[in-house]
This record gives structure tokens, sequence and C-alpha cells, in this order.
């Protein structure tokens, strides 16, 4: 590689020592180079992470990076994107917080590049023009790859292909970018190292147009202003449309949310959406507590009704055991210590969570020491599965007595069943 040519790279490895190597959110400008090489990381490692904050980060990384290759573009610099396959980091709406946030392994791209990509592996490849450089390095090179691209964002319209995965999409490509060069590659087992730095500084100085001076922005161009204004006009539209789209995503993540009620078990997606299915039922739902001058955290809280209700939210492989069951007990009775009053238990379970939800209807969900229990505690069980089904009556517009549903629940001890109040079966 040339003394001159001056390379970072995020999340590929090179051999050559005179590569610098960064990750995304590294603070080293990437306009400070000739060559940025980017393999999109996927979020695997941000999962713990799945809340506002997070998003927010990933999100400003990304614009940062997005405005520093902007840059790189302006000064002829090459970006080669290995393409991986894309990965989603969201965070749902939740109606006891904020909106979906969204964020794509590409967005220091283009915010629409991901929808054109599809996950598939495979190592055929078919080539187009040999004049093209990075062929060349692909021939040489153990090609891998883990996506394609079935379709590209008008931004990237530009793009001449030369690498296919057959007739499904394209792998390869280049288009010029500014006074630069973008070119798009597929994923490598193993990189020819030396034709690669050949090819990048054959885009980088050899194909590198002439930077305009300062004064050709204000050389006039008849018919200039009309094309600007149609291109301005577009862009508004697209905009719009946009806004339509994030409406109509975050109303599909909205309703599509109530499956969680099937299959989640863990507190912090299990538990909002229990209390958006009680409060769309009228038991006007609050969120978590930790109950005033005590130790011990409620998952919720009821308002409407005959009576106030505590709610407890739980999520098993396995039946909802007498080891879950048996410190909602306390808690309810420190909580009427507290206030001076006994509110209603119910206890929202999703037993045998990984089992068809058709076949866990009923009481089946919870230990024989739980039916017990709550009986004996004056605590209503609710079976998730048969909740799941009630909100789909709901989200029908089936007609459905929801001041019945509510007061079975707050009169119930022990296993309530709700099959008698919600219609045709969904499952």
């Amino acid at each position: 590689m040339g003394k001159k040519l001056r390379v970072i790279s995020i999340n590929f490895q090179f051999a050559d020592a005179s590569v610098e190597h960064a990750s995304l959110s590294s603070d080293m400008a990437l306009f400070d180079f000739d060559v940025v090489v980017i393999r999109p990381q996927r979020f695997e490692g941000w999962a713990q992470y799945s809340d506002w904050t997070a998003c927010r980060h990933l999100k400003s990384i990304m614009s940062t990076k997005k405005g520093e290759l902007d840059s790189l573009f302006r000064q002829g610099g090459v970006l080669v994107v290995f393409l991986d396959a894309p990965d989603v980091y969201r965070v749902a709406p939740d109606r006891y917080g904020q909106g979906a946030c969204i964020v794509d392994n590409y967005d220091f791209l283009d915010p629409d590049f991901a929808s054109g990509l599809r996950k598939g592996s495979g190592n055929q490849v078919t080539y187009g023009a040999a004049s093209e450089p990075f062929v060349n390095v692909l021939k040489k090179s153990t090609v891998a790859w883990t996506s394609y691209l079935e379709g590209i964002p008008r931004s990237l319209e530009a793009l001449k292909f030369f690498a296919y995965a057959g007739t499904a999409g394209a792998l390869g490509g280049h288009m010029p970018y500014g006074e630069g060069h973008l070119i798009i590659l597929p994923n490598v087992q193993s990189l020819d190292e030396k034709s690669f730095f050949e090819a990048c500084a054959e885009y980088r100085f050899k194909r590198q147009g002439t930077i305009p001076p300062e004064w050709v922005g204000t050389t006039l161009v008849p018919g200039i202003q009309p094309i600007e204004t149609a291109i301005a006009n577009v862009d508004k539209r697209l905009k719009e449309l946009q806004e339509e789209r994030q409406l109509r995503i975050t109303e599909l993540e909205e309703r599509t949310s109530y499956r969680k009620l099937l299959y989640e078990k863990g507190k912090a997606q299990l538990e909002p959406i229990v209390l958006r299915a009680l409060d769309d039922l009228d038991f006007g739902a609050s969120p978590g507590e930790v109950i005033a001058g005590t130790i011990h955290e409620i998952d919720g809280r009821t308002a409407k009704g005959s009576s106030t209700g505590i709610v407890e939210v739980k999520g098993s492989k396995n039946q909802i055991a007498q080891s879950e069951f048996s410190p909602f007990v306390t808690k309810i009775l420190a909580d009427a210590e507290v206030n001076k009053k006994y509110s209603k238990g119910i206890l929202v379970g999703n037993g045998l969570c990984e089992t068809e939800p058709s076949k866990r209807l009923g009481e089946s969900v919870f230990s024989p020491h739980v039916l017990d229990g709550a009986k004996r505690n004056s605590i209503a069980l609710v079976n998730a599965v048969e909740l799941y089904w009630l909100c789909c009556a709901l989200l029908r517009g089936d007609p459905l007595d929801k001041n019945a549903v509510r007061e079975a629940i707050l009169a119930g001890n022990g296993y309530v069943d709700l099959k008698p109040f919600s219609g045709r079966p969904p499952f």
C-alpha cells in the first residue's frame, strides 16, 4: 500500500499494520482518511440496553458518522462498505413511555439502504466488466456473502453493479459520490489485501476529479432553477411519505406488541403489555412502583372498579410456581399496612410460554400450590393467553362487557376463567 493512502477500518480486520482499526463510535474523524472501510456491525451486544437512552446514542453515532462521510466524499475520499446482514435496534412504543425508536446498522450511509438488503449467504458470484479493479480483488479473495441488494434508495441510484448473486440481486457496485467514490462489496472470508489497496488507490487518486474552484457555484447555467425547484418538491413529498410511513410503523408496533402476552417471560417486555391490556379493559392501570416506606416493588396498580388492585406479572417456560407466587402475598399485606386498606391481588401469569397458546388455556399454567394459595389469600389468577384472547375481541370490535370482565377478576379467588367473555378464539 502506498504511503499516501491512509485507511481506517470499522468492524473489518486487516493484516496490514498501517490500517487504523476503530469502532463506529470512535472519536476519530472519518474524513481524516483517504479510504474508510465499514462492515456494518449488528446490534447483538446492545440487546441488554433496550431503552431510549441507548437508541438516542446509536442515532447520534449514525448521524455524526454520516456527516463525517459527507466531508470525506467532498474531499475525494473513498468509502468501501462490505455488505453484512441488515439489523435493526428498536425500542417499541409504550403507552407509559415514549414512541417507537428505530435505528438500522446502515443508517450511516442512507436511512433507506437496509430496506433493499436481503439476508442470505452463499459463495457463488457472477461478475460484470472485467476492467473494474474490484472485480480483480474479489476473484483473488474468498467471497462468502451474507446479504445481497434487491433494491436501492433514490440517493444511491447511480450505483453501477459489477458483481451479482446470480439473478437474486447485486453484491458489488460503485458510484461517484460528490468528489469521491462509494464502493459496495460482498462479505469475504479472506481478502486479497494487496489488490484491494491497489483498487482503492485507483479510485482515490487516478479517478479523482478536479476539485471545483470556489467561483464555480456562482457560474450561471440556464435551466437550473426549475430543476432545483422540482427536486425540492420531490424531497417534500418524500419527507411527507417518510413521516406517514413512520406513523404506520408505530401503529404496527403497537398492534403487534399484544403478541408478547403469548410468549414473553421477562419483566421488561411482559409487564408493559399486561398493563396496557388491563387498561384496555378499563381497569385504570398504572405502572409499577416501590411501595412507600418498604422494599417491596409491585408491577402495577388498578384504580377502577369495585376495589383497587395490585398487579403482579409472571412469565415462565414452566408452570407459575409457588416460589413466584408467595412474595406477592407479602407485597399485598405490606401495601395494606401502608395505605390502611386492602387492594385486590391480580396475578397475570404467562406460564408454559413456549407451548402453543391453544394448548395452555385454563388453569394449567399455574401450579396446584399457586391455585390453592390464590384461593386462600383472595388473589385472582389470570392466564395471559386468555387476556390476549380478550384483547383480540376488543381489537376486532366485538361487543364486550368490560365492566363484567373487570368485576369477574376483582371478585375472583384463584383462577378466573375469561374464556366465556372472549368470543371467537384467535388461535
